[in-house]
């Protein structure tokens, strides 16, 4: 049932026929539209106001009214309406600790055209405050804030930018729809979970669902690297991780029947990182390991612990010699602190303890379980209860690069397969893609451009459930040079043995015998 259906039930029930016109309602006259679009700025809404409101010509983007607003205090958002309206609402989400206005759904889901270009109403917001995005000090003592990052910031932005499209164009959205990959994942996860009436479709890539088992990760993965908290000397040198990626390339890259710098599934491959050669003396050198370092490599494939249990998963094989993987999320340049080192260490500082000086090499995990608690009742997507939003109708894909050294590939299966074994129906509405060579939310030797607005569009409005999708590599001139199928989980896109292995017509998707 479409969203102007619903209305019909409703306004029938309680205000009788003649009423009901108003949900069908024409849009307005694109011709009316510029004028319009600066009265927005009057419009009042419950805790909203409009900074500006200003109709942007045709130029980059198609013609559109872009307005700027502040919800409660200090939840700003962008809302794009276009002159051709598709009647539907999309909304994208924001990477890191976001900071400043951002929507996703204009930057990694524009593959087949931005929202704007297809006609789509789009938003995006800042999630309550400002910042550089790897920074959390705006965090300290402040729980509104928090909780708006958590979860509040993107339903109220929802819910504003919807009452200003009912507004703007006469009518209601038809179809509202989420895309958002790292935090826009987990964004899109805690959408479908706490507040399942905002969108009919989510797309949640990469997703950051389960913070405080990441962060846990990210901070044991430090202590292993930089030990002493010298941050000029990491553990692990760009030397070792490259004999590293290298070495599993070696031993598992033709396990699927291609030679092409990618793993299918890493999960499958046999390598051993204790087999790497060790160094004389263990003294650092190249084409070798320390003991040191192959603890610290360890580490991060084993995934974080405490008291003997497991906190979180750990990552498999890929990306460990790729400029997006292991060298910029994991390791750092040396004197840069790596993107793990930041994200885990401010969450820890400003989240978890409220204290700025709070040191990650002298934190033993050992009461871990009770101190993130009141973090993760604000932060963590983890709950595999989506009844609301499967009885309303909604649909959910996920995805994630098998490359990804942001956000482990095994966290993101691991809530698919929970939810799967907590509803036997779960494949009717949510669908999982695991993507070979891709690293976070983009890049590696993987296809990594996928359609992913209009798969979901077609499930949630023509009943058209994602099967087998097309995934495409572009160089660096724009051209294509690879296309691969890509299969819903636990398929996986078998090369058949013959015709161009870049050709996505010579795979088939099956499920595979082990």
């Amino acid at each position: 049932m479409t969203r102007t259906q619903r209305c019909l039930v409703n306004v029938v029930l309680a205000a009788g026929l003649a009423a009901a016109a108003a949900c069908a309602a024409p849009a307005a006259n694109p011709a009316d539209l510029p004028g319009a679009c600066a009265d927005l700025t009057a419009l009042e809404l419950i805790d909203m106001r409009i900074g500006s409101a200003e109709h942007v010509a045709e130029g980059d983007a198609p013609a559109h009214c872009r307005v700027r607003g502040v919800i409660e205090t200090e939840i700003n958002f962008e809302l794009l309406l276009p002159d051709d309206w598709n009647g539907r609402f999309l909304m994208g989400g924001g990477g890191v600790f976001v900071g400043s206005v951002q929507n996703q759904a204009r930057s990694l889901y524009a593959h087949g055209g931005g929202p704007l270009e297809r006609g789509y109403a789009t938003a995006g917001t800042d999630t309550g405050h400002t910042g550089n995005g790897i920074e959390a000090g705006w965090a300290l003592d402040h729980p509104e804030r928090q909780e708006n990052f958590g979860h509040r910031a993107v339903h109220l932005t929802a819910e504003t930018a919807k009452s200003i499209i009912s507004h703007y164009y006469d009518r209601p959205s038809e179809y509202d729809y989420f895309v958002g990959c790292s935090r826009g994942g987990g964004q899109a996860m805690m959408a479908s979970q706490r507040y399942p009436d905002d969108f009919d479709g989510i797309v949640a890539a990469a997703p950051a669902y389960d913070w405080t088992g990441i962060t846990a990760g990210f901070v044991q993965n430090q202590q292993a690297i930089y030990p002493d908290g010298d941050l000029d000397a990491p553990v692990l040198t760009a030397s070792a991780l490259d004999l590293l990626g290298s070495s599993i390339l070696a031993a598992c890259d033709a396990d699927d029947g291609v030679e092409d710098g990618m793993m299918t599934d890493p999960r499958h491959c046999g390598f051993d990182p204790a087999d790497l050669p060790r160094c004389a003396g263990d003294r650092p050198a190249d084409g070798c390991v320390t003991a040191a370092q192959l603890a610290a490599i360890q580490t991060v494939y084993d995934g974080p612990e405490a008291n003997g249990e497991s906190l979180y998963h750990g990552f498999n094989y890929g990306g460990e010699h790729a400029a997006g993987g292991w060298p910029g999320w994991v390791v750092g340049p040396p004197g840069t602190a790596s993107a793990q080192y930041g994200f885990g260490t401010e969450l820890f500082k400003y989240f978890v303890f409220g204290d700025p000086d709070w040191d990650y090499t002298e934190y033993d995990f050992s009461t871990w379980e009770e101190d993130v608690a009141p973090t993760g009742a604000i932060l963590n997507a983890t709950s595999t209860d989506l009844g609301r939003f499967r009885d309303g109708g909604g649909r959910v894909i996920y995805w994630t690069g098998w490359s990804d050294l942001a956000l482990t590939p095994l966290g993101t299966i691991d809530y698919y397969v929970r939810l799967a074994a907590d509803d036997a129906a779960a494949r009717d509405y949510a669908r999982l893609y695991m993507l070979p060579g891709v690293l976070h939310c983009a890049g590696g030797p993987g296809p990594d451009r996928v359609d992913w607005v209009e798969a979901i569009r077609a499930w949630v409005e023509d009943g058209q459930a994602p099967e087998r999708l097309l995934a495409t590599k572009l160089g660096d001139g724009g051209e294509v040079t690879m296309t691969r199928p890509v299969c819903p989980y636990p398929q996986v896109a078998v090369y058949d043995g013959s015709g161009d292995p870049n050709d996505e017509a010579s795979f088939s998707c099956v499920i595979p015998s082990r």
